[in-house]
């Protein structure tokens, strides 16, 4: 991967750090808040549930229907004795195979059911809102929580024309955060340069990708970049 040249003169370039993903989590049904099971600030891994649904009526109807499919299953498998033993007609024995498939399709469809009710967080990360508390309505595509991933970080900078030349995607760049002095230069790696200028300003924009894993360097921070001096007109 290729580094900036640290035989050109440098200038420092301001811009500022977006966590990799800010995630807004909404509610798929309209229903109850039953449970709440974090609270802002809380660090969360992908597939953690964050809270519950009233689900009972959903639950009931998975219990029923795994009744009716025990009951299909044994029709079914009689069926299938009797057309061996050529007592009962092929029609009959694809009849009763058919309602057991019908029946486990629709536990299938209420169990999903179910599962729109826990809802889950898609992504590892921080809540940094929590919306709804138990017993509150949610309704359809309501937001219930906000959680950002700052592991990894966007560091955004908008530039002028005359770095198109020395910038290419995959180089490594010094940067640095004005408001933590503590923290020494680190890498950055540039992921994107946008196409299209800023019609107003003339200037495009560019996004480096940051490692925080460590660091732990907070979302809207300012940030540096290190970048070789260009002189206009060259």
């Amino acid at each position: 991967m290729g580094c900036l040249s640290a035989s050109f003169a440098q200038v420092w370039v301001e811009g500022t750090c977006q966590p990799a993903a800010r995630i807004t989590i909404s509610s798929p049904v309209e229903e109850i808040v039953e449970s709440v099971s974090v609270e802002e600030g809380d660090i969360v891994e992908a597939g953690a549930t964050l809270a519950t649904l009233f689900s009972t009526r959903e639950q009931l109807e998975v219990k029923r229907l795994g009744f009716m499919i025990a009951k299909a299953a044994e029709d079914a498998k009689t069926a299938r004795e009797l057309y061996g033993k050529q007592i009962q007609k092929k029609s009959e024995l694809l009849e009763k195979e058919a309602d057991l498939k019908r029946l486990q399709v629709e536990q299938e469809m209420a169990q999903f059911a179910v599962d729109q009710r826990s809802i889950k967080a898609p992504v590892g990360g921080t809540v940094v809102y929590r919306l709804k508390d138990p017993g509150e309505a949610i309704g359809r595509v309501e937001p219930l929580f906000e959680i950002i991933d700052a592991s990894k970080m966007k560091l955004v900078f908008f530039l002028s024309t005359k770095h198109l030349p020395i910038l290419k995607k995959g180089m490594e760049a010094q940067v640095l955060f004005p408001e933590l002095p503590e923290i020494k230069e680190s890498k950055a790696t540039l992921a994107f340069i946008d196409p299209q200028l800023d019609s107003r300003s003339g200037l495009f924009r560019v996004r480096f990708d940051f490692d925080n894993s460590k660091l732990k360097i907070k979302p809207g921070l300012r940030v540096k970049v290190k970048l070789p001096e260009v002189e206009d007109g060259e």
